[in-house]
C-alpha cells in the first residue's frame, strides 16, 4: 500500500448559512451552512487541480468561537471523492475591533468514485475568512486506493 502526500487550498462561499439564538447566554449561536467552491492542488502530487467542492456544516458558536463539523466532496471528471471533517472556529477583535475568523481540523475520506472508488486518506486543514461570507483553507494529507 503506497500512501500518496497531497495538499491544496479551497475556495469556499456559503450557498446557504442559517444561524438559531440558542438563548443561554448571550452570543450563542447554533449554525447550519452549505457551500461551494473550488480547490487548486498545491502539493507536489497533482490532486483534483481544479475540482468543484460542495461542503455542508454545523457549528456551535459563543461569540464565534466553538466546534464545528460536517461533511462534502470534490468532484473532476466524473470522479468524486466524499470527505468529512471535525474542527473549530477561533474569532478574535483585530486592533480596529473587527472579528477575525479562523478556524482548523482534520478530515478524512469516506467514498470514492471512479478511479477514487476505495479511497482512504486523512489530514488536517486551517484557513481563514475573508469576508462574512467567503473562506479560503488550505489543506494537506495523504490518500491511497483500498485493492
Amino acid at each position: 500500500m503506497q500512501k500518496t502526500k497531497i495538499a491544496g487550498k479551497h475556495t469556499f462561499a456559503f450557498t446557504t448559512q442559517k444561524t438559531i439564538n440558542v438563548g443561554d447566554t448571550e452570543d450563542h449561536i447554533i449554525s447550519l451552512s452549505a457551500y461551494e467552491g473550488f480547490n487548486v492542488s498545491t502539493g507536489k502530487n497533482k490532486f483534483m487541480d481544479g475540482a468543484q467542492n460542495v461542503g455542508m456544516g454545523f457549528s456551535d458558536l459563543f461569540k464565534g468561537n466553538g466546534p464545528d463539523q460536517g461533511y462534502g466532496n470534490f468532484s473532476l471528471n466524473g470522479d468524486v471523492i466524499f470527505w468529512k471533517y471535525q474542527g473549530k472556529f477561533t474569532t478574535i477583535l483585530s486592533p480596529e475591533g473587527k472579528p477575525v475568523t479562523t478556524f482548523e481540523g482534520a478530515w478524512t475520506y469516506t467514498k470514492g468514485t471512479g478511479k477514487y472508488e476505495n479511497i482512504q486518506g486523512s489530514g488536517t486543514f486551517k484557513g481563514k475568512f475573508s469576508s462574512r461570507t467567503i473562506f479560503i483553507a488550505d489543506w494537506e494529507g495523504e490518500y491511497f486506493i483500498e485493492k
